[in-house]
């Protein structure tokens, strides 16, 4: 059995805890009311207070996702019976990527507050 810990599951874990550090480095400078939702003008209609569990929320969507990633049925999902090495690295490759890709939009959201 393939350990659960590779390269691309560390990678992904830092990059879902990025959000939070730039959360924590950037929280003594933000407003007080930070922007939460914009409609399709790219207006905000939508406020919260810097320490909402929202904020928090949106800062834990990559790791949440990380954590979902990392369940034993999508591991197994890609099991090939040739057991080739790229059918093996595609979950770990899919958690990067999804990962990478809800982190940049908790990154641009504590960017734009």
């Amino acid at each position: 059995m393939r350990s659960k810990l590779n390269f691309s599951n560390v990678l992904s874990f830092l990059i879902s805890v990025l959000p939070f550090i730039i959360y924590l480095f950037m929280y003594p400078r933000m407003p007080r009311n930070v922007a939460i939702h914009y409609n399709f003008n790219d207006v905000a209609d939508r406020f919260v207070d810097k320490s909402s569990p929202e904020v928090w929320l949106l800062c834990g969507i990559s790791l949440i996702s990380f954590m979902i990633m990392l369940q034993p049925y999508f591991s197994r999902q890609f099991k090939s019976e040739e057991g080739s090495a790229i059918m093996e690295s595609l979950p770990g490759l899919f958690t990067l990527l999804i990962t990478l890709v809800f982190s940049v939009l908790g990154i641009c959201f504590l960017l734009k507050a």
